[in-house]
């Protein structure tokens, strides 16, 4: 007998930079054409859906760290855990759409996890696992992924209406861009908010770069493939009146939100100007914010995109600087349910403010983003080339793109024609993130102050493009501070230069720990080191005020494993970190120098996981002896898992155990929190 189909389903995203919700609800939206009911919430929304009738459930998932589940994801797996039948969902079919990157060593562990807690309560896959990889580019997986999801569903799912009949490769190369522009403006609430597009050209601004492409074997447009479906229209924008909008902040940094204001204090380069990166010290006021913390956390940093940028994009889309800064709305467009969160924050705002702080224009384009361009090019050749990038057949000059880092104005400079209602880029850009940062320092130590330490991002496309990049947030907090250039000299800053900030919630129990007596093993080459200088300098204060009331107090041994490039010219905190073993509270300082002369050549360490297998006995009697808990901060990518291994490698050599069980073993200490890591892309 035919089992019976069910008559809605549910879609779940769990989503740290945007990118899980916004397929998740493209998915949802294209449900609904097609269709089908559906609904679609955050995995922390949970408690809106019955479990006991739903049956069935797709997920979409990123990872944050190493495989963590997201921030919006934590209270979902820990009501998983919770249960303890093993037929809770025996009557739910699942599907699952990871996203994850091969770089990281976990990798689409969220999805990987995610899966085998749905099987255990007795759930069952109704269409395959899909695990795309950032590495090879998320739409390779993404894209046929959601193509087959539909007919997997028709086989479980009731469809109340008839196919919209959409075609969701669907090419609309004929339409002109009139045709285009008219189909915006019925989407307004009013006519005149129409001239939020069409205003005149701003003073000129200095142009993005012209993107370097081989089209010459492009071919016709009824010939491409695997083009994306045009993307789902989710907002639209209401002009409230012509007063100019001018303040220092948008609207969702108001004081009843968790978002703090921060004044820069002092500034310090910690680096040598002929050191490869430049690495600032900056320390903030807090003295008068609700904000408390202890080492190990960290915090956002608010950062506006470079307003160079906004005003290029402003003038190539003929948008003046009174339309800019009018005062408009930002609602849900036509038959969509809720906004994106990002945009959902945003009250009474600006085109401008929602362009600073609003969207990402750097990260690198999604075909979706492309294929919205194309609608709105009125070039042939332009709107041929947009569409062929977004193809299976454009692939190869995909990569060459994506090569050239090219930020939004890159992309309207080289396809000039293309000219899109700014609702339209607010749609398909992603999320603009906020930068997180390790605090370095202790309240113990500076109660009203936080302190935290980064390298300025400044690099190169490769050859042939050599195009400059630079980071949003570490560009621009090295201007606010004058470009400090001299190492090791603390500058005072006697200005009221503040910075929005907030807490990072803590899911990791990254701390440092209270018990003294607990051995510690820290691991952060770079800027990694930053969150173990706040632990030494907590965990001294705490043992010299303990020690006055206990002479016998004993404090665990403290390890610290770093890495820099040259001792003379990037080795950060280098004067704190003598101290502390002069002091007899870092017991061994182990520095591993990658471009000295001869290093990672017979046996000379170039990395810290190089020194961790020299000094692999040790540490194996500290892990399993003295119970030391292990700490790694810095780079997921490459770092993390260099240490993993050595820490994998060591358990086999010195435990007599097989190299799956020391993996085994180390995964079962990252889940009791003896293995504690900090992590970033």
């Amino acid at each position: 007998m035919a089992t019976e189909k069910c008559q809605n389903f549910v879609i779940f995203y769990g989503s740290q930079t945007g990118n899980a919700e916004w397929i998740a609800k493209n998915i949802h939206q294209e449900s609904i054409e097609r269709g089908f009911i559906s609904e679609c919430y955050a995995l922390d929304d949970y408690d809106k859906v019955d479990f006991s009738k739903e049956k069935v459930l797709v997920f979409v998932t990123s990872n944050t760290g190493d495989g963590d589940p997201p921030d919006n994801s934590i209270k979902f797996f820990r009501f998983l855990r919770k249960i303890k039948s093993k037929t809770y969902l025996s009557h739910s079919k699942f599907s699952i759409l990871g996203l994850g990157d091969t770089n990281y060593s976990n990798f689409n562990n969220t999805a990987k996890r995610l899966e085998k807690k749905l099987l255990d309560l007795g759930g069952t896959s109704f269409y395959n696992t899909g695990l795309a990889d950032d590495a090879v580019g998320l739409e390779s997986i993404v894209d046929p992924w959601i193509a087959n999801l539909w007919p997997a569903l028709a086989n479980v799912c009731v469809k109340k209406q008839k196919d919209s009949g959409i075609d969701v490769t669907e090419s609309i190369v004929s339409l002109s861009i009139k045709d285009n522009s008219q189909n915006t403006n019925n989407d307004q609430s009013n006519e005149n908010d129409s001239n939020l597009i069409n205003g005149k050209k701003s003073e000129s601004i200095k142009p993005g770069n012209k993107i370097l492409l081989d089209l010459s074997d492009i071919v016709d447009s009824d010939q491409l493939t695997s083009i994306p479906r045009i993307p789902t229209v989710f907002c639209k924008i209401s002009r409230l009146n012509k007063e100019k909008v001018t303040t220092p902040l948008p609207s969702f940094f108001a004081p009843s939100s968790r978002i703090l204001n921060a004044r820069i204090n002092a500034v310090c380069c910690l680096t040598h100007p002929n050191a490869v990166k430049k690495t600032l010290h900056l320390e903030l006021d807090i003295k008068d914010l609700e904000f408390s913390f202890i080492p190990g956390d960290a915090f956002e940093i608010f950062a506006p995109n470079h307003e160079v940028l906004v005003k290029g994009i402003l003038n190539t889309l003929g948008i003046d600087d009174n339309m800019a800064h009018e005062e408009i709305s930002i609602e849900a467009a036509e038959g969509i349910v809720d906004l994106p969160i990002h945009l959902k924050k945003f009250g009474s705002t600006s085109i401008f403010e929602l362009l600073r702080y609003g969207v990402d224009l750097t990260s690198l384009p999604r075909k979706a983003l492309l294929r919205m361009m194309a609608d709105y090019t009125s070039n042939d050749q332009e709107k041929r080339s947009l569409l062929f990038l977004c193809s299976k057949q454009g692939s190869q000059q995909l990569n060459r793109l994506y090569e050239q880092r090219p930020t939004i104005l890159d992309l309207l400079v080289t396809f000039p024609s293309c000219k899109p209602p700014i609702e339209r880029l607010l749609d398909t850009l992603p999320q603009h993130q906020p930068r997180y940062y390790s605090i370095v320092n202790s309240p113990l130590m500076n109660p009203n102050e936080l302190h935290f330490a980064f390298n300025i991002v400044d690099y190169y496309t490769p050859n042939p493009y050599n195009i400059q990049k630079l980071g949003v947030c570490t560009t621009w907090l090295d201007k606010l501070c004058g470009h400090v250039n001299e190492m090791n000299v603390r500058k005072l800053l006697n200005s009221n230069i503040t910075i929005p900030i907030a807490l990072k919630m803590n899911q990791s129990g990254f701390n440092v720990p209270s018990d003294l007596s607990k051995p510690l093993i820290m691991i952060g080459p770079g800027t990694g080191v930053a969150p173990f200088i706040g632990f030494l300098q907590h965990r001294e204060l705490q043992f010299l005020s303990e020690k006055k009331i206990n002479n016998d107090k004993h404090l665990g041994d403290m390890w610290l494993f770093y890495g820099c490039r040259d001792k003379e010219k990037d080795f950060l905190y280098r004067k704190e970190l003598e101290g502390f073993v002069d002091r007899g509270i870092l017991k061994e300082l182990f520095v591993a120098v990658s471009r000295a002369p001869g290093a990672g050549v017979d046996g000379k360490p170039k990395y810290v996981q190089d020194i961790m297998r020299i000094q692999g006995r040790d540490l194996f009697e500290l892990i399993t002896k003295k119970d030391a808990i292990i700490f790694v901060c810095g780079d997921a990518k490459g770092m993390a898992k260099g240490v993993n291994d050595a820490l994998a490698d060591i358990l086999v050599e010195h435990g007599q155990m097989q190299q799956s069980e020391a993996l085994d073993l180390l995964k079962k200490w990252l889940r009791e929190k003896r293995y504690l890591r900090d992590l970033w892309g």
